[in-house]
């Protein structure tokens, strides 16, 4: 095979690659369009300066109360088995937590607040993270994706990984729990705090995947320097 035809190779198989980034990059540009518009919306309605919708802030919370269902589980048996007497199916037993939704139609400017918090930073988080990823697929269709800007973007998004998405995991409750205490229904709920590991995991992930862009951005100074 001729140089030539190797560099024509090379050339077709590079506009395919580029091909295939940008496409991916209009993806995650319009991905981050509706981002920015599941993190407005929230704030144009009406919990917020109610310029339009009308669906009031809502919250899932468990209840702090025993649930009575009554006779709906009652069990009979039968000549095979055991099942529910009402359908005739295998029998459940209902057990805690038993979650309600809670609907605040005329919220207070606290419950506003901590109501908009629960629905605007996800959205925010995400754009965050995907602008990461959006600069670093633009950098690997322009040239070279081994560069120092990058791995600092790994960095940065496996700090807001980890780091983030662990504390939000705990601040999203505590916001949502604030919204239903300032309520006629604080004595109805129980106030729960739980903490996700799953962001720390993904965070670590990232993190080594950032270990490793620092090699080989040092690999390609390395080759750069010997030319």
């Amino acid at each position: 095979m001729s140089n030539n035809d190797a560099s024509t190779r090379d050339a077709a198989a590079a506009v395919e690659n580029g091909g295939a980034v940008r496409a991916f990059e209009v993806l995650l540009a319009i991905g981050m369009v509706f981002m920015v518009i599941a993190a407005v919306a929230p704030l144009i309605g009406r919990a917020g300066f109610g310029w339009a919708g009308d669906t009031a802030p809502s919250v899932d919370a468990e209840l702090d109360f025993e649930v009575d269902f009554g006779d709906r589980l009652v069990t009979r048996t039968t000549d095979d088995a055991v099942v529910d007497a009402a359908t005739g199916q295998a029998p459940v037993e209902v057990g805690e937590p038993v979650t309600a939704h809670f609907v605040f139609p005329e919220p207070t400017p606290s419950q506003r607040v901590a109501w908009l918090v629960t629905q605007m930073v996800p959205p925010l988080l995400a754009l965050a993270g995907t602008w990461l990823v959006f600069s670093m697929v633009r950098t690997a269709r322009r040239g070279d994706p081994f560069v120092a800007e990058n791995e600092r973007r790994l960095w940065a998004l496996a700090f807001l990984i980890g780091v983030g998405g662990t504390a939000w995991s705990l601040i999203g409750e505590f916001a949502s729990m604030l919204v239903v205490q300032r309520s006629a229904a604080a004595d109805m709920t129980r106030i729960t705090a739980t903490i996700s590991f799953l962001p720390i995991v993904v965070g670590l992930g990232v993190g080594v995947l950032a270990s490793v862009w620092h090699v080989g951005v040092g690999l390609r100074d390395d080759v750069e320097g010997m030319i």
